[in-house]
């Protein structure tokens, strides 16, 4: 039923404990598929551009592995395997289009269980890829 997942982090606790969840789903789906995808929002500087030789690839590739580094150790320790795919741009948004374009069967993302004052102003990642999505979502709260 869930051969392709997903888990959508940025390295902080709340998406530490989807990553949890995500170890644990793939340890009863043993043929399943992991991609961990990390969308940075924030644009490098030019002074970050200019060191990587104008290669934003490299950068996004950087920062991620630093951001998600507890990630991947959890991951390396369960002797999960996964792919680890990097972006930029709005996270909800590219976390939807590119769950849709690989035929995700899973997202699995981390709330940091805003209220609904902050989550109006502020809005929230996990509650725009649950209502954009066309797969099922799963919200891992505190």
């Amino acid at each position: 039923m869930y051969k392709r997942l997903m888990l959508a982090t940025d390295g902080s606790a709340h998406a530490g404990r989807a990553a949890e969840a995500a170890i644990g789903l793939m340890k009863e789906l043993p043929e399943a598929e992991m991609t961990i995808i990390h969308v940075s929002d924030k644009a490098p500087s030019r002074s970050e551009l200019m060191q990587a030789g104008l290669n934003m690839k490299a950068i996004l590739e950087a920062d991620a592995h630093k951001a998600i580094a507890e990630t991947e150790k959890l991951f390396q320790q369960a002797r999960v395997p996964y792919e680890l795919k990097v972006a930029f741009g709005n996270p909800a948004d590219v976390i939807v289009e590119w769950s849709q374009n690989n035929h995700t069967d899973m997202i699995i993302i981390g709330s940091r269980g805003l209220n609904a004052v902050s989550e109006v102003i502020m809005g929230s990642v996990s509650r725009k890829v649950l209502h954009q999505a066309n797969c099922p979502v799963l919200i891992v709260k505190k």
